[in-house]
């Protein structure tokens, strides 16, 4: 199990104990969704960086939808350091502390575990929950309760990580899918936390369609859990992953953090969270189901274009047509003198 003398703990005085983080996951490259960030950009552009709908992009707006529940100084957000032009951009307000800049993406199991142990570090009873940085949530005060609620199970159910699903309204082919076990006690009947039966990460068209018919829900891959627990469980069923960041957590809050980071973090195995990690971890899990907010993932344009007709909305930002891009590709050519 996780070994505490793997990360020297600090005290500062300013750490409430026992309060919630949030870890906004920033990383990715969005290439699912380029054909349309390019329209409406005119050049691609992380999605995380864009704004879609309303007057914020997709990161900010999950930034401010967990600071309804977290202290800003407690959400640290995760990004490559490729995509320093964006984040300077559209972070330039938050506290240079609590954006953690990956020296490359190496997937999501890497890029969780390095804000799970930075935080694990400053607060040993802490519990984190985690956003991806492209959902479009519609009733964000009810989803933001949903996970006041589940850091509440959390603190009375220490050994369970907390998985937010949601039920479909159609059938699903590309996002994961749980099926639900049974229920557990919790302090508020109104709230349906299960156990999970199993996992199933992007069926194929005929399988989603099967467990649409049965109930089931999709993963939201929303995170609710103990640091302490996160660590334990990504120790026993990652060794690979941890082994290899031992130096980063040697190096946590001392001055040699950054440069161990840019050192070590490209070596470290690249790894999917979902399939290397919740997959094997059935027996510690629970899901919340939410069953009274719209949530979905905006990964692909698919998705989007279905919302934004199912809710009245449209693009904030212009279509640039195919004859505007390459007119602005040929003006920004330096023009040779003749």
């Amino acid at each position: 199990m996780f070994r505490e003398d793997n990360i020297h703990h600090t005290q500062p005085t300013s750490i409430v104990r026992n309060i919630l983080w949030g870890i906004v996951l920033a990383g990715g490259e969005g290439t699912r969704l380029q054909n349309l960030v390019k329209r409406l950009y005119g050049y691609p552009r992380p999605k995380q960086y864009c704004t879609l709908t309303g007057t914020h992009s997709l990161i900010k707006q999950t930034i401010y939808r967990a600071s309804k529940i977290i202290s800003n100084k407690n959400i640290l957000t995760v990004v490559t350091h490729d995509h320093s032009k964006y984040y300077r951009e559209e972070l330039s307000n938050r506290p240079v502390e609590t954006i953690i800049v990956q020296p490359c993406p190496r997937g999501t199991s890497a890029g969780i575990l390095l804000p799970v142990a930075k935080i694990y570090k400053s607060d040993p009873d802490s519990i984190v929950a985690i956003f991806p940085s492209d959902h479009f949530i519609r009733e964000e005060n009810r989803f933001i309760n949903y996970i006041k609620e589940a850091s509440l199970f959390v603190e009375r159910n220490p050994d369970l990580i907390v998985i937010v699903g949601v039920r479909p309204d159609r059938i699903e082919s590309g996002l994961g899918w749980i099926e639900r076990g049974e229920k557990i006690y919790s302090n508020n009947d109104d709230l349906n936390f299960l156990h999970i039966h199993k996992f199933l990460e992007k069926p194929d068209l005929a399988v989603s369609a099967s467990l649409f018919a049965s109930g089931c829900l999709i993963n939201t891959f929303i995170v609710v859990g103990k640091s302490k627990t996160i660590l334990n469980q990504m120790e026993t069923h990652l060794p690979r992953l941890f082994d290899a960041f031992a130096p980063i957590f040697n190096s946590l809050g001392t001055e040699h953090e950054k440069i161990t980071i840019k050192q070590i973090f490209k070596l470290v195995p690249d790894g999917n969270f979902s399939e290397d990690f919740l997959e094997k971890v059935c027996d510690h899990l629970a899901v919340l189901e939410i069953p009274d907010v719209y949530w979905s993932d905006w990964g692909e344009e698919q998705r989007i274009t279905h919302d934004l007709e199912k809710f009245h909305l449209s693009l904030s930002a212009k279509i640039i047509t195919h004859t505007e891009t390459l007119k602005g590709i040929h003006n920004a050519v330096p023009r040779v003198a003749t």
